[in-house]
C-alpha cells in the first residue's frame, strides 16, 4: 500500500512539474475593433444641460474621438466612449493594451464596469461596479499596457452605492462595459482629439490548469479508494 500511495504522489509531483513548464496560452478579447457583439456610442452632457461636446468618427479599423469640456465650471462636465457587452467573462484576463494616438500631452481614464450581483440594480448605471484606471499619453502615438491589478474601485462608487469598503470583489467574470474619458484635471474649452486603434484585453488560458486539476481528483480518488479497500 505505502509503495502505491508514494507511486501516486510522484504522479501528482511529475504532473505539477509538467503543468509548470507547458508554454501557457495567451488570448485576447478584442474590445476594438468592434466585434458583432459589442455596441459602441460617444456621449456628452449636452442632454443633461451641459455644453461639453463630443464626436466619434468610426471606420473598421479607427476610433476617431474628439471631445471640449464646456467652460461653465459651475456644472459637471464630461464626455467619453463606451462599449456596451453581453456580459464577458475576464477572469482571466491580466492586462488591457491600447494603441493610441493623442493630439496633446493628457491623460485618460479607462473604466471597466462589472455587474456585481449584491449592488448592480440593471436599471441603473450606477450600481454597476466600475474599476478605473489613470493612463497619462505623450503628445504622438502610444502603445500601452496595464496590468489588470492596477485597476481599482474609487471610493465615490462605495460612497454612492452605501457598499462597504471590505467588499472589494471586482466580479471580472460580469463585465459588461468598457470605458475611456479624459482625465480628472482636463482643461475646459480645449479640444481633445484620440485616435485608437487597438483596444484588447489580455490573459493566459487555463486549459492546462484544468487537465492538471482533474487528473489530480481522479488520482486522489483512486488513492483513497486503495486507504478505503486496505481498512
Amino acid at each position: 500500500m505505502a509503495k502505491k500511495l508514494a507511486i501516486l504522489s510522484l504522479a501528482i509531483i511529475c504532473m505539477f512539474i509538467a503543468y509548470v513548464l507547458i508554454p501557457k496560452r495567451e488570448f485576447l478579447v478584442q474590445v476594438f475593433p468592434l466585434s458583432a457583439t459589442e455596441k459602441l456610442m460617444a456621449y456628452d452632457d449636452l442632454s443633461d444641460g451641459g455644453s461639453s461636446k463630443a464626436k466619434m468618427e468610426l471606420s473598421d479599423s479607427v476610433l476617431d474621438f474628439r471631445c471640449t469640456l464646456g467652460m461653465d465650471t459651475s456644472k459637471g462636465a464630461w464626455c467619453g466612449v463606451i462599449w456596451q457587452f453581453n456580459y464577458e467573462n475576464w477572469s482571466l484576463v491580466d492586462s488591457i493594451l491600447l494603441d493610441v494616438y493623442s493630439e496633446t500631452e493628457t491623460e485618460i481614464i479607462a473604466k471597466v464596469w462589472t455587474y456585481d450581483p449584491d449592488v448592480t440594480n440593471k436599471d441603473s448605471l450606477t450600481t454597476f461596479r466600475q474599476l478605473l484606471k489613470e493612463i497619462p499619453l505623450k503628445k504622438g502615438e502610444n502603445h500601452i499596457a496595464i496590468p489588470f491589478q492596477e485597476f481599482y474601485v474609487p471610493d465615490f462608487w462605495f460612497q454612492k452605492n452605501g457598499v462597504a469598503k471590505e467588499l472589494m470583489q471586482r466580479h471580472k467574470e460580469h463585465v459588461s462595459r468598457f470605458e475611456v474619458t479624459p482625465g480628472w484635471d482636463v482643461k475646459r474649452g480645449e479640444p481633445m482629439h484620440f485616435r485608437f486603434t487597438k483596444i484588447a484585453a489580455k490573459g493566459t488560458g487555463s486549459i492546462e490548469l484544468a487537465i492538471f486539476l482533474i487528473a489530480c481528483v481522479v488520482i486522489v480518488v483512486i488513492a483513497l479508494g486503495f486507504l478505503k479497500k486496505k481498512k
